[in-house]
């Protein structure tokens, strides 16, 4: 039987990122833990309720969004789409020049050099280049898209960019709400959902002991210890002895929370590879002030 009981304490020095892994590992044994006890499946409940908004909040906090992943994948698209409307206009001009394709390639294969169009533009840069590009193309009268074998092409590169514009609008309102009290608070609601349900367990360890509740508190214990060793104590072990968890295992014991400092990790942002142009020889310069796709593109995660 667990000699000691559970605490929450420790949650307060979690970095942002170890404590939405900690408290999901404390979530999932919650979850995993059948009782008839209606206080704890309740306690459960809540705990459960509170993880997936800190969740949402997380993901908001990080940059890691929905509408950036959809946002880069709608970009490569139109990447390739343009890259092929450029190739297919730059294999007409080896026709000779006494045919009249040739020309008419050459006037649209210029609209690539009029806008400085390069797939390695700032997403959203690219994308009105590219609803521009293709309004000149489409109105365009002495060629029509069709005979030079791109009017499909430009159908799917016009409605990739207007993918874009869209996704870059939403991430736009996705960042505005990265704000660190909205972490902060669904931090807090997590921390006091988890405190309640480990009330329940510790009562119930006095007044109704049984097997399965003691492999799941040693299980919880066993988080707990990680949690200090690896994330808040850095690795060293103050000396005391492992906690033998529920299934016969047995997890090291870090540091009392009275005594160990943080040594969490610092959570970072993913960014984005540089995209290049399959047709062109010699890309146009990036415009500034847009976002580069050769550099990080969105998100910021980090400590609290």
């Amino acid at each position: 039987m667990a000699t000691r009981t559970l605490t929450t304490s420790y949650l307060l020095r979690l970095s942002v990122a170890n404590h939405d892994g900690v408290t999901q590992q404390i979530d999932d044994r919650l979850q995993a833990f059948g009782t008839d006890n209606q206080m704890l499946k309740e306690a459960a409940a809540a705990v459960h309720q509170a993880r997936q908004k800190e969740d949402e909040a997380y993901r908001r906090y990080s940059g890691k969004d929905f509408a950036s992943d959809d946002l880069k994948k709608a970009d490569q698209l139109e990447d390739n789409y343009m890259s092929v409307i450029r190739n297919v206009l730059n294999g007409l001009l080896y026709l000779p020049e006494t045919e009249p394709m040739r020309r008419k390639a050459q006037l649209a294969v210029q609209l690539f050099k009029d806008f400085q169009f390069s797939t390695n533009d700032g997403i959203e840069a690219e994308a009105r280049k590219t609803v521009n590009m293709v309004q000149q193309w489409t109105s365009a009268t002495d060629y029509s898209l069709a005979e030079l074998g791109i009017q499909e092409w430009v159908t799917k590169a016009n409605q990739q960019a207007k993918a874009v514009l869209s996704l870059v609008a939403q991430r736009v309102t996705n960042e505005s709400e990265k704000v660190k009290g909205e972490m902060a608070a669904a931090r807090k609601a997590t921390d006091a959902a988890i405190r309640k349900a480990y009330d329940v367990l510790n009562a119930l360890m006095v007044l109704a002991p049984s097997d399965a509740l003691t492999q799941t508190v040693n299980l919880l214990l066993s988080i707990e210890d990680r949690a200090k060793l690896y994330y808040i104590s850095g690795g060293k072990s103050s000396g005391e002895k492992p906690t033998t968890s529920g299934d016969g295992g047995s997890t090291e014991s870090g540091s009392s929370d009275g005594g160990s400092t943080e040594g969490g990790s610092t959570d970072s942002g993913p960014s984005d590879g540089s995209s290049s142009d399959g047709g062109s020889n010699t890309p146009s310069p990036t415009p500034s002030g847009n976002d580069d796709k050769s550099s990080s593109d969105d998100g910021f995660g980090g400590d609290e």
